[in-house]
């Protein structure tokens, strides 16, 4: 067999191979509209995320979530048993506050329903067969349920809130959210889509009579040097100058590399896309930014749309513990933003959001360049041993939308590692497969990095790592363990009051 003829038969099964890979399908209706999706290549799909959000226009006056429930496209679903749970305050960084709160046990949010998302010619006709998923029930997980997340709620929203408890004056939004994602049975449910589709029409079971169409056109060839995939990857740029290990006040400097799941770059060496390419949509990889105009809220509402790209150092890792700071606004603006210190916590956590939060929030231009470094002045007071930098992001390409991090080692002071001894443990009885913590949140299992970013924000006070985490599953009526039973997920005793949960 020469050569050539071996290379001719490994692309060949490459080819086919990359064909064959199925491909998860995020699909986002807002007020019915979604945007366009260019599909590529000839994959199998499966919904991977389905979410449809209903908005009313913002208005001075305080009716509730009762714009929602008298008109617009939920208006005939069944709200009985609604009722409001829960109520949220929180700066909003201009001086005011933001309220929220929210709603469940109306009907339609307990019911069990399914998705069916039909492929659509030209002329409206369906053709092929539908991507199916069951959601399952509110209140129940069982094995027959396609997705690992079921969250339909609703909320109210309050912006410009002169004060705690006082909403004078602020313009009001009531919204309803359908949220459903990682589909645990997508060898199962994965089906292609005819190249003559035209459009996509997402049909709910609470809602049979409405067709919730997305445009979509069929790439056969890939148009860009990329395919389907986001596999991140930190490397130090500068080795420690003493050639073993980083000295409290070193600078360390780490680059960025996004790639698809072929191995193929998403960005030229050196840069990162810009704000206002990610924004209007001219950055052809779907790398995301953070997203603010969501409104992204812990367990209620588009945490994972909201694409708050970040990269992180932590450690010592056998210090780690929830931090005791509170990040200010302030601080946040910072070249490295300090989420836990030596003095007030015993270890070091610092973030750098990417682009910069100057960036982001219009302090300068959102054509400014994006480096894909990030530089990090170790303090002169960082304890010795095993540090752990991290990065998280997102991205959105031709109907994948994933969420994916990496992590990556270094020493400083010393070059004995120290290992990390876990308090808590037992997640794998849940997150296991397509809900393991590879797939789910941040897309990260190394759980020594949840301590980097999750500590108290002046702006997000439920942010920090025990308040989230007990948020989480003690919202969820899917969590089929007593939450108040510590043993369950904790190796030792913990002490103090199990913050996050409701009374």
């Amino acid at each position: 067999m020469t050569p050539l003829y071996r290379l001719t038969i490994a692309f060949s099964f490459s080819m086919a191979c990359w064909a064959a890979e199925p491909v998860g399908l995020s699909v986002f209706f807002q007020n019915s509209q979604a945007a366009p999706i260019k599909l590529l290549g000839e994959h199998r799909r499966f919904l991977q995320e389905v979410d449809i959000t209903v908005s009313s226009p913002p208005s001075g006056t305080d009716l509730g979530i009762q714009p929602v429930q008298q008109s617009g496209e939920f208006a005939g679903l069944n709200w009985n048993g609604v009722q409001m749970v829960e109520e949220d305050w929180r700066p909003d960084g201009a001086g005011k506050f933001t309220r929220q709160r929210f709603y469940r046990g109306a009907r339609w949010m307990k019911n069990p329903s399914s998705f069916q998302l039909w492929p659509m010619n030209a002329n409206g006709i369906r053709i092929g067969l539908p991507l199916f998923a069951f959601t399952g029930l509110d209140e129940l997980r069982t094995p027959a349920d396609d997705g690992f997340v079921r969250r339909f709620v609703a909320r109210q929203i309050a912006l410009g809130c002169p004060a705690v408890n006082n909403c004078t004056g602020a313009t009001f939004i009531a919204q309803a959210l359908v949220q459903w994602r990682h589909n645990q049975r997508a060898e199962h449910r994965d089906v292609f889509i005819p190249s003559a589709a035209a459009k996509l029409c997402l049909i709910w079971t609470e809602q049979p009579g409405t067709c919730r169409e997305v445009p979509v056109t069929h790439q056969a060839v890939p148009a860009t040097p990329f395919g389907y995939g986001f596999v991140p990857a930190l490397s130090v740029v500068n080795p420690p100058a003493n050639g073993s290990h980083y000295q409290p006040g070193e600078a360390v400097t780490f680059r960025i590399t996004l790639r698809d799941r072929a191995g193929n770059r998403l960005h030229p060496q050196g840069s990162l896309p810009t704000l206002a390419d990610v924004v209007s949509g001219a950055d052809p990889a779907g790398i995301r930014y953070f997203n603010p105009s969501i409104i992204p809220t812990l367990y209620y509402a588009l945490k994972h749309r909201e694409a708050n790209t970040s990269v992180g150092l932590v450690g010592p890792v056998h210090k780690l513990k929830v931090s005791n700071r509170v990040l200010t606004i302030p601080e946040f603006f910072l070249p490295q933003a300090p989420t836990a210190t030596t003095a007030a916590d015993g270890f070091t956590g610092l973030a750098i959001a990417v682009p910069s939060p100057l960036i982001q929030f219009g302090l300068l231009p959102a054509n400014t360049p994006v480096p894909d470094t990030v530089t990090f002045t170790i303090p002169s007071d960082a304890e010795a041993g095993t540090y752990v930098a991290s990065f998280k992001g997102r991205r959105e390409f031709a109907g994948e939308a994933l969420n994916r991090g990496t992590t990556l080692e270094i020493k400083v002071g010393t070059n004995t590692p120290a290992p990390f001894v876990a308090k808590t443990g037992n997640c794998n009885t849940c997150h296991e497969d397509a809900s393991a913590f590879s797939n789910v949140l941040h897309g990260i299992s190394d759980r020594r990095v949840c301590f980097t970013c999750h500590s108290s924000l002046e702006f997000e006070p439920d942010n920090p790592l025990d308040i989230r985490v007990h948020t989480i599953h003690d919202r969820s009526r899917r969590f089929d363990a007593n939450i108040r039973n510590c043993r369950q997920c904790h190796l030792t005793t913990p002490t103090g009051p199990a913050r996050g949960i409701l009374p």
